[in-house]
């Protein structure tokens, strides 16, 4: 028997972590919550990718502070664990992935990764941070509640800019544009180029039709 189980309610969506309740059932919502714990591996495996992902932000603040305060060698100390932290979330979402979906491809395609990122930010925006923002209020803490709707906003620009990027990806449009006077920028020399197209090449550095962007984007 596991230790721990994981029960999802599909009323509200809530989630919680608890020891085995021995063939028990949890309730939220007046009703029974799903079991929804196949492989208690997957979940420490995400645990884990939590963590040090939340570690690696902190070592970079500490790092910037440190160096703040004159101390650049134990910035230097922050800074490399912090990047020690990225690789070892890299590696656990790389596994993580490899065991659910069955694939080679650790990180999915940009089509795959884009819808990813939409339900993401879509979930924060409509359900995290107005619900976050609600408690805050009701307990008193109006900077908290202030933040959390601001930073929901900022979420809404983001699924906006990720629906944007996957209509143009599957629309074969990253390159194409209505627009015959768009203006492509090359990233890596600067040179301007105006049409529906971009270059397949850059005439000045020569660098390939992918470091050719929209000096404006889309809204």
């Amino acid at each position: 028997m596991r230790q721990y189980e994981t029960y999802k309610c599909n009323k509200c969506g809530n989630i919680v972590e608890v020891q085995s309740v021995g063939g028990g059932e949890l309730y939220c919502c007046g009703q029974a919550m799903e079991m929804i714990t196949e492989n208690l591996t997957l979940v420490n495996l995400m645990k884990a990718v939590a963590g040090e992902s939340m570690a690696r932000n902190r070592y970079e603040f500490y790092a910037k502070a440190a160096q703040k305060e004159g101390y650049r060698d134990i910035a230097a100390h922050f800074q490399r664990a912090a990047d020690n932290e990225k690789t070892h979330a890299k590696l656990q979402l790389a596994l993580h992935n490899r065991m659910k979906y069955e694939r080679e491809n650790n990180f999915g395609n940009t089509q795959e990764n884009l819808q990813d990122a939409i339900n993401g930010e879509s979930y924060e925006n409509t359900t995290m941070y107005p619900d976050f923002a609600a408690i805050a209020k009701e307990e008193g803490h109006r900077e908290a509640a202030t933040l959390f709707k601001n930073i929901g906003k900022i979420e809404v620009e983001h699924e906006k800019m990720y629906r944007m990027l996957l209509e143009r990806l599957t629309s074969h449009k990253e390159f194409l544009s209505d627009n015959e006077q768009e203006v492509w920028i090359c990233e890596v020399c600067g040179h301007i180029h105006y049409g529906k197209k971009a270059p397949d090449v850059c005439p000045v550095c020569k660098h390939p039709q992918a470091y050719q962007s929209r000096l404006k984007e889309e809204k």
